[in-house]
């Protein structure tokens, strides 16, 4: 396990021991490798195998295999490979993974919080505390980190032997029994571990939590470290970069710009909401002077087109809100065809909307339904529904009839 001896390395020559066809890809073996296969929290590296991309590497039945998505032949074993590991990932890794020892050090001496979950992603780190924690302490947290990295502790690897092991205050415990690799942040933190990590603190360069979220009985904290960091800043520097020249302010006016912004979208927003109920009253009390009422109520057809379920259903519910009215209501959209089928809450339950959905459209393949005031359902393309209308107007006024 050359990669744990020293993790600085990233070039070196082996021999190919063998190659592995797999579903979808080979995993080359090689005689010895510096390549850290994925393990512990931490992936796997990638880098090249002379001219063979590697894209992880990982352990099967004790063996490490340096996956490929490139065609390999079996007549390359025994060859003679130059490896190269993809030199700035590794290094974040380390970071990252150095980092996380500390921050949770750090949660365990300031909040005496163990680290029961560690992730790290392609460009996030998580670790997962068995407590909460409040927004002010997650702050602290956050200062001691870096307080630590900034004191440039060395930061060692021992194999110690059953008694030695005993004898070292340990974060938690190993979850091997031989060979156990502990690292240890000189007089700050020792943890069992067969990860990839830096030679001193100072080269994590910061650490930076990003957020913290309540995860089950705990607190999960998300956090970036070195690299990873820089990659953030980046990023983050250019959405402020360009919402300045957006909004043409300076940075420290973006915020109080945006929520400004936002405030006068909301009183938009409701205004606009006003005038459209004013204007759906309007063209309802336009679309009702069409009808006459018969036998005292009226029964409208509506037939809308370019309009959704949504505010199909809101025009019919408004028409019904008064008294004496039945409303046969169809829309059409790119894709649908949505019919509503309602009544004022007056009008003689004999009316079974729901029924009439079920009678008439229901056989059509429409889906849907309700109960004897109102009915609403779809169809999966556009249905010609003038027909059924008409036929629906006439059963009803026959009901009418037959109640007066």
């Amino acid at each position: 396990m050359k990669y744990l001896n020293d993790a600085y390395v990233n070039e070196f020559s082996t021999e190919i021991l063998a190659i592995e066809k797999l579903e979808n890809n080979f995993g080359i073996v090689l005689n010895e490798t510096y390549f850290y296969p994925e393990g512990g929290g931490q992936p796997g590296d990638r880098g090249t195998i002379d001219a063979f991309g590697i894209i992880d590497t990982v352990v099967a039945d004790g063996r490490i295999l340096h996956i490929t998505n490139d065609s390999i032949g079996m007549e390359i074993i025994g060859n003679k490979v130059n490896c190269i590991i993809d030199r700035k990932r590794r290094f974040a890794l380390m970071q990252q993974h150095t980092g996380q020892h500390i921050l949770s050090s750090c949660a365990e001496k300031l909040f005496d919080a163990a680290t029961v979950g560690f992730h790290i992603g392609e460009d996030y780190v998580t670790i997962d505390l068995d407590k909460k924690i409040s927004a002010v302490e997650v702050e602290a947290l956050e200062i001691l980190a870096n307080a630590t990295i900034w004191a440039n502790i060395e930061v060692v690897a021992h194999y110690p032997t059953e008694d030695e092991l005993k004898g070292l205050p340990l974060r938690k415990q190993p979850k091997v029994t031989k060979d156990i690799r502990v690292i240890e942040i000189k007089g700050f933190d020792f943890s069992p571990c067969g990860g990839t990590h830096t030679k001193t603190t100072s080269e994590i360069g910061m650490l930076k939590i990003k957020r913290a979220e309540n995860y089950k009985s705990g607190v999960r904290i998300e956090f970036v470290c070195g690299h990873y960091a820089l990659e953030v800043f980046k990023k983050q520097n250019q959405i402020i970069s360009e919402l300045m020249q957006v909004y043409s302010v300076q940075e420290n006016e973006v915020v109080d710009f945006a929520k400004s912004n936002l405030n006068q979208i909301k009183t938009l927003k409701k205004e606009i909401l006003l005038l459209e109920e004013e204007l759906l009253d309007h063209s309802i009390n336009a679309l009702l002077s069409n009808f006459e009422d018969y036998e005292g109520i009226k029964v409208v057809k509506l037939s809308e087109v370019n309009t959704g379920m949504n505010n199909l259903r809101k025009k019919c519910g408004k028409i019904c809100s008064n008294p004496n009215y039945i409303v046969i209501g169809t829309a059409s959209d790119a894709h649908k065809t949505h019919i509503v089928l309602s009544k004022s809450q007056n009008v003689p339950v004999e009316i079974d909307m729901n029924g009439l959905f079920k009678s008439y459209f229901a056989p059509l393949g429409c889906k849907g339904g309700g109960n004897t005031t109102s009915s609403q359902g779809g169809f999966d393309g556009q249905l010609d529904t003038d027909s059924i209308v008409e036929e629906i107007e006439s059963y009803i006024e026959k009901i009418i009839e037959n109640i007066s």
